[in-house]
């Protein structure tokens, strides 16, 4: 990477909290019609762009592939994992649709 950046800081992370706060980022950088928490997987429409998940940024993908590393990190057999495989599940979906649609 760039510079040497150490990027993995995911071993003291609060897993409620920080979830919590993915999930609303992720929400942020959705169009409006994918703005539903948990998520909905209904047909796109012939003129949806995929441009808007570039609001964010030209890491965005990075960050939100860092962020699940650290939730991951951060879970533990006694905490709910259902927020964290929906994100996962939908991250996945998103990035599938966009190399289909490429």
């Amino acid at each position: 990477m760039k510079y040497g950046r150490n990027f993995s800081r995911g071993y003291n992370v609060d897993e409620q909290k920080f979830g919590a706060a993915v999930i609303k980022w992720w929400l942020t950088i959705q169009p409006i019609t994918r703005k539903t928490w948990p998520p909905t997987y209904n047909a796109l429409p012939e003129d949806f762009s995929f441009d808007y998940f570039n609001r964010g940024g030209p890491n965005g993908v990075f960050l939100m592939v860092l962020c699940l590393s650290w939730w991951a990190n951060a879970l533990t057999p006694d905490t709910d994992h259902t927020n964290f495989r929906l994100v996962l599940h939908d991250v996945r979906w998103v990035l599938k649709q966009i190399v289909a649609h490429a």
